[in-house]
């Protein structure tokens, strides 16, 4: 074969191959390209289904669940008293106790006229909840420490004390103390514009407990 020949021959070969290169690359190209207009479609009709499922009415089925959910903290008043309020906060069944109650002014420790809602409280997360999770919240208003600056740093250290003494006689009633979480608000979590109903410690009424 003459030399002409075989440039001929190689550049046959090339032309082929780079022929059957370009219509692979091609052929890749729309497999990509069929790959997003599915992705693409896919997620149109995801966002489709959500919004269908989103501008669906609310079912029926639950209005019983707030009904149930008003009959449980009427019970729920009636048998831990006057002076505590119960309520539900936070998606949580809670039960707040006001801390004119509880405490004196710029003080953690419990006044005597706590112990009977303290009690009553404890025999209801006894019985009736017992194996749940209870949230032991303190709260203050947004007033500075003043009287008692040399005990509490600040609001929050206060709030987070009084639940805490809250949380100690309750166990002291029988609540289990694997069961109870204690956290101190201070200022930062208010209930309402008035001073005096924010100042509460809040017994939250949680998930039961997985064991």
């Amino acid at each position: 074969m003459s030399f002409r020949n075989s440039l001929f021959v190689l550049a046959a070969l090339g032309l082929s191959l780079l022929t059957s290169c370009t219509t692979r690359y091609q052929d890749l190209l729309r497999e990509r390209d069929d790959q997003l207009r599915a992705q693409t479609a896919r997620a149109n009709s995801l966002e489709e289904e959500l919004q269908r499922r989103q501008a669906m009415p609310v079912e029926a089925t639950t209005a019983p669940k707030s009904e149930d959910a008003n009959n449980e903290v009427t019970a729920l008043q009636s048998q831990v008293g006057p002076n505590a309020s119960v309520y539900i906060r936070n998606n949580l069944l809670s039960i707040g106790v006001n801390d004119s109650v509880t405490f004196d002014s710029g003080s953690a420790a419990l006044k005597e006229s706590a112990h009977r809602v303290l009690q009553n409280i404890a025999a209801v997360m006894k019985n009736q909840y017992a194996g749940h999770r209870f949230y032991i919240a303190g709260h203050t208003d947004n007033d500075p420490i003043s009287k008692s600056k040399d005990k509490f740093r600040s609001n929050r250290h206060l709030s987070t004390e009084r639940a805490d003494a809250v949380c100690r006689y309750l166990v002291s009633q029988g609540v289990p103390e694997s069961s109870v979480v204690v956290v101190g608000y201070g200022q930062y979590d208010p209930l309402s514009g008035s001073k005096a109903q924010n100042r509460r410690v809040e017994v939250g009424i949680g998930e039961k407990i997985r064991r």
